[in-house]
């Protein structure tokens, strides 16, 4: 018995007539009754009652119909929903990205991201970048968007941008260039710990043997700018992100020997698991929008 002899009995069903549905199916009449009859020999049961306008359905035919219908119109809806996945106008990504990545970096490429792709549902899930590539590796998000990789990580990572980690404050630096040892004689203003800027920091401060005076921890940068602001210390700020404040002169950049090192911005997703339509089309939208 295959899924055509079946799909035979539905349009039959549907249009109460052979010659019906033989047109709509573009075969002969005889060809259709034949079907008819075969999956009727193969079910043992009548399923149709034959006369002069058509055909009607049986008790048996009637209860096989009830279940064919609904397997046929679960395959419609599955169809069209594919069609809508394929045309961008249905489907659903959740991406994981840091609160300061989200605010200072990722805005303005949602916005035109909803712009062009209106349907397209998109969740946030907002957690430290080490948190949420725990969140990747279990399956949770379809990609992420990170300021520091592991070397060892097992997914595709495009850059998308590089930035630069400096220090700043509401005081003018006391030097043009300041070692990078003399800020332990200052008050400083860092992200808390297991945060993925934090972490960078750290691994600078340590190769070169500095430790600092730390003040005041928060998990906001937007918060160590707005204190640094107001005097309250040094920030440990990405420079990227400050450039409208520097140029206001609410704070100055306190240039450090040596400069703490790039890093990069970057979408990270897991090839293995699969990506999906709209997945996809959001990758390939940023990769456009950063110019690669």
């Amino acid at each position: 018995m295959t899924a055509e002899l079946y799909y035979v009995f539905y349009q039959v069903a549907e249009y109460e007539s052979i010659s019906k549905a033989a047109k709509a199916l573009f075969v002969s009449q005889p060809a259709i009754s034949k079907s008819i009859r075969n999956l009727e020999a193969d079910l043992g049961v009548l399923l149709f009652v034959r006369h002069a306008k058509g055909v009607t359905l049986t008790t048996e035919g009637q209860l096989l119909y009830d279940h064919v219908a609904t397997a046929f119109r679960q395959i419609h809806e599955g169809e069209k929903l594919l069609h809508q996945l394929r045309d961008r106008s249905f489907g659903a990504i959740r991406i994981g990205i840091s609160n300061t990545l989200c605010k200072y970096y990722f805005m303005p490429f949602l916005n035109r991201f909803h712009q062009v792709y209106p349907k397209l549902k998109i969740e946030i899930v907002n957690r430290t970048s080490l948190e949420t590539m725990k969140l990747l590796e279990e399956g949770f998000l379809d990609c992420a968007i990170i300021s520091d990789l592991k070397a060892d990580q097992p997914f595709e990572f495009i850059e998308l941008m590089k930035i630069q980690d400096i220090f700043v404050s509401r005081q003018r630096p006391p030097k043009a260039v300041i070692p990078l040892k003399e800020l332990e004689h200052y008050p400083m203003l860092l992200l808390e710990r297991n945060n993925a800027t934090r972490d960078h920091l750290e691994r600078f401060l340590e190769q070169h043997h500095v430790a600092l005076n730390v003040d005041i921890e928060i998990s906001s940068m937007e918060f160590l700018v707005e204190f640094a602001k107001i005097g309250l210390g040094v920030a440990s700020v990405i420079g990227n992100f400050v450039t409208e404040e520097i140029s206001d002169k609410k704070i100055y950049e306190w240039p450090v020997v040596p400069m703490i090192p790039q890093r990069s911005i970057g979408l990270l997703f897991d090839k293995k698991r699969g990506i999906s339509i709209a997945c996809n089309t959001f990758i390939e939208f940023m990769k456009t929008d950063n110019g690669i």
